[in-house]
């Protein structure tokens, strides 16, 4: 019985003791913190659902750029492999298909298409090439060539190729096309591409002076951090992370005998501040 109204007597004292109070504080501050916490949570999910969709549903934006380049844009996933296996399997099927540990992923496919028109604007006639004619049977002449098509230092077309003539007849003399052969293609495109934030969506695109040059499909993804892993060492610092359990020492109050007293021992407590360092 004696213990009893210790022990309530105890009780009494801190809860009248200023400790209790700033224990309330804390235990409020910290209530209010998480509550923060998760709403923050709530709307990054939010934002990355939306991002999503709108990856989903958003169609290629075309930008002609002063310098004569066009640019390319889609707004871009991001998600974890599971997300993306659910939302577009052909680009998490490419993901899993690479090897070692993939940050971003752009699958696009180019078109490349020009006119008599503009070709003729371009060649390069330095390095055009009609060979001369070169008896390969009776009545069967070979013309070796070669067409260039220069666009800028690191844009051009080269073409090499072998046209076959058949001789059809001497007098009147008669001839035609027999066939022609393409031996050689070379073709080189300076493409630039990757992801950007822009008005607040995570964006893929992708940028070329080549004349002809679109797109005509593209999607891309920027992998959630939860599927890096180790890979890039970083401090990393966090409010409000959340509830953990471990070995600790603090202060308290001894309520038996009614005074504050420091204590060690396991405890379960709140993360209000983390800080480490990630390794690979």
């Amino acid at each position: 019985m004696e213990t009893i109204k210790k022990f309530l007597k105890g009780v009494w004292t801190f809860l009248n003791s200023r400790i209790f109070v700033i224990a309330l504080i804390v235990f409020l501050f910290i209530f209010l913190a998480g509550q923060c916490s998760r709403i923050i949570n709530n709307q990054e999910e939010i934002r990355r659902r939306d991002q999503n969709i709108s990856a989903l549903t958003d169609s290629l934006e075309f930008v002609k750029r002063k310098n004569g380049e066009l640019l390319v844009l889609k707004d871009g996933y991001i998600a974890t492999i599971g997300e993306l296996t659910a939302i577009n399997k052909g680009l998490a099927d490419k993901v899993k298909d690479q090897d070692g540990k993939i940050l971003s992923l752009t699958n696009t496919v180019i078109r490349l298409k020009q006119d008599s028109i503009e070709l003729a604007k371009h060649v390069d006639r330095l390095n055009t090439i009609i060979g001369k004619l070169k008896q390969v049977s009776a009545d069967k002449y070979m013309a070796p060539w070669q067409l260039v098509f220069k666009y800028d230092a690191n844009n051009y077309l080269r073409l090499n190729g072998n046209t076959f003539i058949q001789v059809m007849n001497i007098d009147p003399f008669q001839m035609r096309h027999d066939t022609t052969y393409l031996v050689k293609f070379e073709n080189q495109i300076e493409l630039t591409y990757g992801h950007k934030l822009e008005k607040g969506k995570m964006r893929v695109w992708a940028e070329s002076a080549f004349p002809g040059f679109t797109v005509k499909s593209m999607n891309g993804v920027l992998l959630d951090r939860s599927e890096w892993g180790d890979i890039l060492p970083a401090n990393e610092r966090r409010w409000f992370s959340g509830f953990g359990t471990g070995p600790s020492i603090s202060a308290g109050w001894n309520i038996l005998e009614a005074k504050p007293a420091v204590i060690m021992g396991w405890s379960f407590h709140y993360n209000v501040y983390n800080w480490y360092t990630r390794r690979k």
